[in-house]
Protein backbone atom coordinates (compact mmCIF):
# COMPACT_ATOMS: atom_id res chain seq x y z
CA UNK A 1 0.00 0.00 0.00
CA UNK A 2 2.76 2.20 1.12
CA UNK A 3 4.34 1.92 -2.23
CA UNK A 4 1.43 2.24 -4.41
CA UNK A 5 0.82 5.85 -2.37
CA UNK A 6 4.60 6.58 -3.38
CA UNK A 7 4.49 5.68 -6.98
CA UNK A 8 1.05 8.17 -7.17
CA UNK A 9 2.81 10.87 -5.18
CA UNK A 10 5.29 10.47 -7.58
CA UNK A 11 3.56 9.95 -10.86
CA UNK A 12 1.57 12.89 -9.71
CA UNK A 13 4.47 14.99 -9.39
CA UNK A 14 5.94 14.92 -12.19
CA UNK A 15 2.52 15.74 -14.18
CA UNK A 16 2.18 18.47 -12.43
CA UNK A 17 5.87 19.35 -13.38
CA UNK A 18 5.38 19.06 -16.65
CA UNK A 19 2.57 21.33 -16.43
CA UNK A 20 3.62 23.92 -14.95
CA UNK A 21 7.35 24.30 -17.11
CA UNK A 22 5.24 24.87 -20.11
CA UNK A 23 2.85 26.98 -18.48
CA UNK A 24 5.93 28.86 -17.73
CA UNK A 25 7.39 28.19 -21.30
CA UNK A 26 3.97 29.62 -22.47
CA UNK A 27 3.82 32.68 -20.86
CA UNK A 28 7.56 33.73 -20.62
CA UNK A 29 7.89 36.73 -23.40
CA UNK A 30 10.94 38.07 -24.21
CA UNK A 31 11.51 41.15 -26.05
CA UNK A 32 14.48 42.24 -28.18
CA UNK A 33 15.38 45.61 -29.37
CA UNK A 34 13.02 45.76 -32.70
CA UNK A 35 16.06 45.52 -36.04
CA UNK A 36 15.58 48.49 -37.84
CA UNK A 37 14.70 48.65 -42.24
CA UNK A 38 13.81 44.74 -41.98
CA UNK A 39 13.05 44.06 -45.45
CA UNK A 40 10.04 41.34 -45.26
CA UNK A 41 9.42 38.82 -46.86
CA UNK A 42 6.42 38.13 -49.61
CA UNK A 43 5.58 35.01 -48.75
CA UNK A 44 4.37 34.09 -45.32
CA UNK A 45 6.79 31.86 -42.69
CA UNK A 46 5.84 29.04 -41.71
CA UNK A 47 7.43 27.64 -38.03
CA UNK A 48 6.97 23.60 -37.98
CA UNK A 49 6.87 22.00 -34.58
CA UNK A 50 8.43 18.88 -34.04
CA UNK A 51 8.61 16.02 -31.79
CA UNK A 52 7.02 17.24 -28.42
CA UNK A 53 6.35 14.79 -25.28
CA UNK A 54 4.48 15.85 -21.73
CA UNK A 55 7.40 17.61 -21.00
CA UNK A 56 7.68 20.00 -23.88
CA UNK A 57 4.38 20.86 -25.73
CA UNK A 58 3.10 24.35 -25.42
CA UNK A 59 4.99 26.60 -27.79
CA UNK A 60 7.32 24.54 -29.25
CA UNK A 61 9.68 27.53 -31.18
CA UNK A 62 8.99 29.64 -27.67
CA UNK A 63 9.43 33.73 -28.53
CA UNK A 64 10.26 33.35 -32.35
CA UNK A 65 6.93 33.38 -33.70
CA UNK A 66 6.05 36.47 -31.23
CA UNK A 67 9.53 38.17 -32.17
CA UNK A 68 9.22 38.08 -36.03
CA UNK A 69 5.47 39.10 -35.95
CA UNK A 70 6.94 42.03 -33.93
CA UNK A 71 9.29 42.96 -36.52
CA UNK A 72 6.12 42.79 -39.32
CA UNK A 73 6.70 39.54 -40.64
CA UNK A 74 3.69 37.24 -41.11
CA UNK A 75 3.54 34.12 -39.62
CA UNK A 76 1.81 31.26 -37.80
CA UNK A 77 2.69 27.79 -36.51
CA UNK A 78 1.72 24.66 -38.17
CA UNK A 79 1.18 22.16 -35.37
CA UNK A 80 1.75 18.53 -36.31
CA UNK A 81 1.38 15.45 -34.27
CA UNK A 82 3.58 15.14 -31.24
CA UNK A 83 5.43 11.97 -32.38
CA UNK A 84 3.85 9.81 -34.31
CA UNK A 85 5.97 10.26 -38.13
CA UNK A 86 3.10 8.63 -40.24
CA UNK A 87 0.20 10.75 -38.94
CA UNK A 88 3.21 14.19 -38.92
CA UNK A 89 3.83 13.25 -42.76
CA UNK A 90 -0.02 12.92 -43.52
CA UNK A 91 -0.29 16.44 -41.67
CA UNK A 92 2.02 17.96 -43.89
CA UNK A 93 0.83 16.66 -47.16
CA UNK A 94 -2.37 17.99 -46.27
CA UNK A 95 -1.48 21.30 -45.65
CA UNK A 96 0.99 22.03 -48.40
CA UNK A 97 -2.01 20.17 -50.98
CA UNK A 98 -4.38 22.97 -49.77
CA UNK A 99 -1.70 25.51 -49.85
CA UNK A 100 -0.67 24.15 -53.69
CA UNK A 101 -4.40 24.56 -54.66
CA UNK A 102 -4.95 28.10 -53.47
CA UNK A 103 -1.68 28.50 -55.02
CA UNK A 104 0.22 30.10 -51.87
CA UNK A 105 3.92 29.62 -50.96
CA UNK A 106 5.40 29.87 -47.88
CA UNK A 107 9.00 29.84 -45.71
CA UNK A 108 9.42 26.99 -43.53
CA UNK A 109 11.08 27.49 -40.71
CA UNK A 110 12.32 23.79 -38.82
CA UNK A 111 14.63 21.96 -36.95
CA UNK A 112 16.74 19.27 -37.87
CA UNK A 113 14.68 16.56 -37.12
CA UNK A 114 11.65 17.82 -39.13
CA UNK A 115 13.82 18.91 -41.82
CA UNK A 116 15.10 15.58 -42.17
CA UNK A 117 11.55 13.94 -41.81
CA UNK A 118 10.05 16.66 -44.59
CA UNK A 119 13.02 16.62 -47.01
CA UNK A 120 11.65 15.31 -49.98
CA UNK A 121 8.26 16.45 -49.63
CA UNK A 122 9.61 20.18 -49.44
CA UNK A 123 12.03 19.73 -52.14
CA UNK A 124 9.22 18.86 -54.82
CA UNK A 125 6.48 20.97 -53.76
CA UNK A 126 5.58 24.23 -55.79
CA UNK A 127 3.58 25.77 -52.09
CA UNK A 128 7.08 25.99 -50.45
CA UNK A 129 9.37 28.87 -51.19
CA UNK A 130 12.31 28.03 -48.69
CA UNK A 131 12.99 26.14 -46.10
CA UNK A 132 15.45 27.19 -42.78
CA UNK A 133 16.94 25.02 -40.15
CA UNK A 134 17.05 27.05 -37.15
CA UNK A 135 20.38 26.35 -34.94
CA UNK A 136 21.77 28.43 -32.58
CA UNK A 137 24.78 30.55 -33.63
CA UNK A 138 27.43 30.54 -30.74
CA UNK A 139 29.17 33.27 -32.45
CA UNK A 140 26.59 36.21 -32.32
CA UNK A 141 25.49 36.14 -28.32
CA UNK A 142 22.57 37.79 -27.81
CA UNK A 143 21.30 39.14 -24.79
CA UNK A 144 20.28 35.94 -22.39
CA UNK A 145 18.19 35.47 -19.27
CA UNK A 146 19.24 33.33 -16.69
CA UNK A 147 19.12 30.13 -17.32
CA UNK A 148 15.98 28.06 -15.18
CA UNK A 149 17.16 24.81 -14.06
CA UNK A 150 13.39 23.60 -14.18
CA UNK A 151 13.40 24.09 -17.77
CA UNK A 152 16.07 22.48 -18.76
CA UNK A 153 15.44 19.94 -16.00
CA UNK A 154 11.96 19.73 -18.41
CA UNK A 155 14.00 19.55 -21.73
CA UNK A 156 16.23 16.69 -20.34
CA UNK A 157 13.08 14.59 -19.49
CA UNK A 158 11.74 14.96 -22.92
CA UNK A 159 15.04 14.72 -24.45
CA UNK A 160 15.62 11.17 -22.66
CA UNK A 161 12.00 10.47 -24.24
CA UNK A 162 13.65 10.46 -27.98
CA UNK A 163 16.65 8.75 -26.53
CA UNK A 164 17.11 7.55 -30.46
CA UNK A 165 16.79 10.84 -31.74
CA UNK A 166 19.26 13.95 -32.22
CA UNK A 167 16.84 16.30 -30.94
CA UNK A 168 17.92 20.31 -30.95
CA UNK A 169 19.52 21.93 -28.20
CA UNK A 170 17.10 23.51 -26.34
CA UNK A 171 19.16 26.70 -27.08
CA UNK A 172 18.38 26.40 -30.72
CA UNK A 173 14.16 26.39 -29.83
CA UNK A 174 15.01 29.18 -27.58
CA UNK A 175 14.27 27.80 -24.15
CA UNK A 176 15.65 30.12 -21.88
CA UNK A 177 16.09 33.04 -24.38
CA UNK A 178 16.49 32.89 -28.35
CA UNK A 179 19.76 32.80 -28.85
CA UNK A 180 19.34 31.99 -32.70
CA UNK A 181 17.43 35.48 -32.84
CA UNK A 182 20.40 37.12 -35.03
CA UNK A 183 20.69 33.83 -37.40
CA UNK A 184 17.00 33.91 -37.81
CA UNK A 185 16.44 37.65 -38.64
CA UNK A 186 19.35 37.61 -41.20
CA UNK A 187 17.86 34.40 -42.52
CA UNK A 188 14.49 36.60 -43.10
CA UNK A 189 16.47 39.68 -44.39
CA UNK A 190 17.87 37.48 -47.17
CA UNK A 191 14.09 35.66 -47.94
CA UNK A 192 12.79 39.29 -48.15
CA UNK A 193 15.92 39.78 -50.39
CA UNK A 194 15.02 36.64 -52.55
CA UNK A 195 11.22 37.67 -52.71
CA UNK A 196 11.57 41.03 -53.71
CA UNK A 197 14.12 40.23 -56.78
CA UNK A 198 11.76 37.01 -57.62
Amino acid sequence: MEFLLFFLILAASVIAFALLTNLYRDHQHWTPELKPNCLLTRHPVVFVTGLRSVFYFRKYWNSYPQVLAEHGYEVFTLHLPWNNSAERRVKMQDFLKRQRTLNKKYHFICDEVSGQEFKELFEREPAVASVTRLTSDETHVVEQKPQSFALNLAYKFHSWRYSSVDLPKAQDLGVNSPTALFNLLERMQELGEQDFLA
